[in-house]
This record gives C-alpha cells, structure tokens and sequence, in this order.
C-alpha cells in the first residue's frame, strides 16, 4: 500500500475537523482549537508547515455530549473512539478518526481502529485547592504508561522497561493492567463542572501542572485555519504565551521537524494503494 504523503494526511484531518464542526453545530456546543493547531491558525492560519498534528478543547460537559452523541450524527467515515467504546483504548484522550484510513504507531502494536485523527482534551475548572490532586494524577499517569506495555511493538516494550525502572511510584504489576482503567482514573478525579478561575486540560505528565484563567475561554472567535473557518478562544494570546512563550518567534530550522512516532498511514480500499 502506498504511504500517505504529509499533504494527504493533512486533507484528512481537515475533513475531521469540518465534520467535528458540522455535529458540534447540530448539538449547539463549543469547541476551541488547541495547542500546536492553536498556534498554527494564529501563527500561519493553518497547519505549522511541518506538523500534521490537530487537537481540539472542550469543556466537560459538552466533551460529554459529544462522546454520547458524534457516532449517531456523524457519517460512516468518521468516529470518536474513547474508552468508552474501546474496552482496552490506550489514550489519555479520544481520538476522531477517519475510517477510511489506517495509521500504525512506532510504539504500538496493531491497533485496528487506529486512523488519521483529531485529538479531543477536556477542559476542567479547577479552584486552587483543587491543584492539590496534581501528584495523585501525575502518578496515575506513570502507570498508564507501564500498562501500555501489552499493546507496545517490542521498541515500545523495551522503552517502558526502562521507564518502569527510572519511576518510584511504578511497578512491574503496572505491566499487566488493562491502560484504560487508569485513563478512566485520571478522568474521574479530574473532572468538575463546577466554575471556578482556573481551568486545565489532562493530556500528559506536564499538563497537570499547567493551569489557564478560565476567562480566556469566555469567548470564542472565528479565524482561518487553512481552507475552514474554526473557533478559537478569545484569550488566545495569554494562553499561547503560557504554553510556547514568544510564540510568533519561529523555532530553528534544525527544530522544524515532523514526529516520527506514525509508521505509516494508508488509506483502506484505494487503488491507488495497489
């Protein structure tokens, strides 16, 4: 099968994130460009030329609806798969992906419903006595890394070994715990919808100590992110400060690189795959 070439998989992501905003119009919810595709649309109003990466917020609540909802509105390309549909799902955060194509990762084992995707983080409130859990949950996350370890390409395996071993607060039990259990976790202890001055997205080790003023998202503002017009949040600038610091400063070009953690990326039932 012929791999995807970067442009592909970018057209594909597109199609995602226009479909997410097709259902999230329809369930009258908000989302918010994230991260890197936050930067992206500010910085180049569309991809960062080197990253094919698209992430999206949502706040607990509508990331709730969405997750019950998007499979029964949505056409049969596309799916949110989470734990909730996945009894094994390995990820912090659900994906949607494209079904008309198939990704396999550098550091897992076959996944067959892996395919291009968009990844959806919640946004939670957070009073400050609520920073309190940042420890329980940066420990929960050391162990849903050790319990990928069944689902991991032997690259992956040996890299856990490894990882197992530099971590106090992981065992080798960890290894044969179902992941999903502890993205469920993670989640449970994270979540509140009650309002507070500060908000913050689970995505990884780092991001629980990484806490937002929840009036950045008060609003939302419209910009061109490629060929679609896309919500942002009005706050952006404090927000992408947060994260990249001067982030209108291009990196060096030594640093202009695309991950490599995708092997390959086909598309399914396409002749020009043959």
């Amino acid at each position: 099968m012929k791999n995807m070439s970067l442009e592909e998989r970018k057209e594909s992501g597109l199609g995602i994130l226009a479909e997410i905003l097709r259902v999230c119009s329809i369930l009258d919810i908000k989302f918010y460009l994230a991260y890197g595709t936050l930067l992206g649309a500010v910085r180049h109003k569309g991809f960062i030329p080197w990253d094919d990466d698209i992430d999206i917020w949502m706040f607990r609540e509508d990331y709730e609806l969405f997750l019950e909802r998007f499979n029964d509105l949505s056409s049969s390309r596309y799916s949110v798969y989470s734990t909730k549909n996945i009894s094994t799902y390995p990820f912090l955060m659900p994906k949607v992906m494209d079904n008309q194509t198939h990704v396999r990762e550098k550091f897992y084992s076959e996944l067959p419903y892996l395919g291009i995707w968009v990844d959806l983080f919640p946004i939670d409130y957070l009073s400050e006595k609520g920073k309190e859990n940042t420890g329980k949950l940066i420990k929960l996350e050391h162990k849903r890394w050790c319990a990928l370890y069944r689902q991991s390409t032997i690259i992956g395996k040996l890299k856990l070994l490894g990882y197992n071993m530099i971590q106090s607060d992981t065992s080798f039990s960890d290894f044969s715990v179902n992941p999903a259990d502890y993205v469920n976790e993670i989640h449970r202890i994270h979540r509140c919808t009650e309002h507070h001055d500060l908000v913050r997205s689970p995505t990884s080790e780092n991001s629980f100590k990484l806490f937002y003023d929840s009036k950045d998202f008060d609003d939302v503002i419209y910009t061109q992110f490629e060929t679609l017009t896309l919500p942002i949040p009005s706050g952006y600038d404090n927000l992408l400060k947060k994260v990249y610091g001067d982030y209108m400063k291009l990196p060096p070009t030594t640093k202009r690189k695309l991950s490599k953690h995708i092997m390959s990326s086909v598309r399914k039932n396409d002749d020009r795959n043959k």
